[in-house]
């Protein structure tokens, strides 16, 4: 499908979004981005401070880059939820394309050049990523769960482009890592939000429900278009110390979980009809995850607990996804795990 012709004034809008964002991370970030080749290609940087407890504009650091990094500004959004941070980004910005790169991304050098090259030899791609993304654990990680928290932090090396038009989640298409969209789809995007079609409102403070990104995606594929990574877009994924506790990888497994099946139903409305069959009766649910968690009870072993908060959140989905009542007791297992 040909893509709508429109006269911007900026080819690319960067947009990053922070939220008490750790300095080391941030700065990075910013380097990355003043470091990128943009020749023959305009660009404008927008940093998003989705409230933070010290303005990031306050932030000496940032203002260094505020003269470095030419057309960058920053911008409010007082919503919390990194959905309303990107809407903020998607109102302001005025490039054909827009490219998200949160706070803890650090894009190669090429990688604006790279998605010049890709955006004209694919038109048909309306949601793009990165094909190679490196975690960098800065503080560490522990040896049993590092396997599982590089999938989990979007690790992934593929060797050729890959893309798709399946309205079902594939394994090649993108995540929001360094995540390239057409202007004209995000504003239909925003327009689906603000009418309460689209209600995943991405991760708000220690919230970790995500799933804007996901949307973002689907909407492409709804319309037509493709999705999918290329090798040639490199970027680190940078993760401090926080963020490889068992209990935030937990947090995280239930809340990436719990919002796809809402993603679905609410980009493609006839998906219900599939999702009805794949509901599981309360009492089994129930049944399943009390045995699981007792199985968690008496076993040290990390990766059962994060399987279990996957298993709840993945049924859970379904279940609220149908406006159907969660029983009880996943409820209660729900509470003592702290996952929300």
């Amino acid at each position: 499908m040909k893509m709508p012709v429109e006269n911007n004034t900026v080819d690319y809008s960067i947009i990053i979004c922070a939220y008490n964002p750790d300095e080391r991370l941030l700065k990075r970030c910013l380097h990355a981005v003043h470091n990128l080749d943009t020749n023959n290609i305009t660009t404008e940087v927008i940093l998003v401070d989705n409230n933070s407890q010290v303005p990031i504009e306050s932030l000496s650091y940032v203002r260094e880059f505020l003269h470095k990094i030419p057309g960058m500004k920053i911008i409010l959004a007082i919503k919390q939820g990194v959905k309303y941070a990107r809407i903020a980004g998607i109102e302001e910005a005025k490039g054909a394309y827009i490219v998200y790169f949160d706070y803890d991304n650090e894009p190669e050098s090429d990688y604006m050049q790279e998605l010049k090259k890709l955006n004209i030899q694919y038109p048909q791609v309306a949601a793009l990523g990165p094909g190679n993304v490196s975690v960098d654990f800065i503080d560490g990680i522990d040896k049993k769960i590092e396997s599982y928290a590089r999938i989990t932090f979007q690790e992934r090396h593929e060797e050729t482009i890959k893309f798709a038009s399946v309205q079902e989640w594939q394994s090649c298409y993108p995540f929001g890592t360094g995540l390239c969209t057409p202007a004209f789809m995000l504003k239909e995007y925003i327009s689906m939000a603000k009418q309460e079609k689209f209600t995943m409102p991405g991760r708000t403070g220690k919230q970790l429900t995500s799933g804007e990104d996901t949307q973002m995606v689907l909407l492409c594929i709804s319309k037509g278009y493709f999705a999918g990574v290329s090798p040639s877009l490199k970027i680190n994924h940078i993760i401090p110390g926080s963020r490889t506790s068992i209990s935030y990888l937990e947090r995280l497994a239930y809340g990436t979980g719990l919002c796809y099946e809402n993603c679905m139903i609410q980009v493609f409305p006839g998906y219900g009809r599939d999702l009805r069959q794949k509901i599981i009766s309360g009492w089994k649910f129930s049944m399943q995850t009390l045995k699981k968690y007792m199985d968690v009870k008496l076993n040290s072993d990390p990766q059962k607990k994060i399987d279990l908060a996957q298993f709840i959140a993945l049924n859970a989905g379904v279940y609220l996804a149908l406006h159907k009542e969660i029983p009880g007791i996943v409820k209660k297992i729900i509470k003592n795990l702290k996952l929300e």
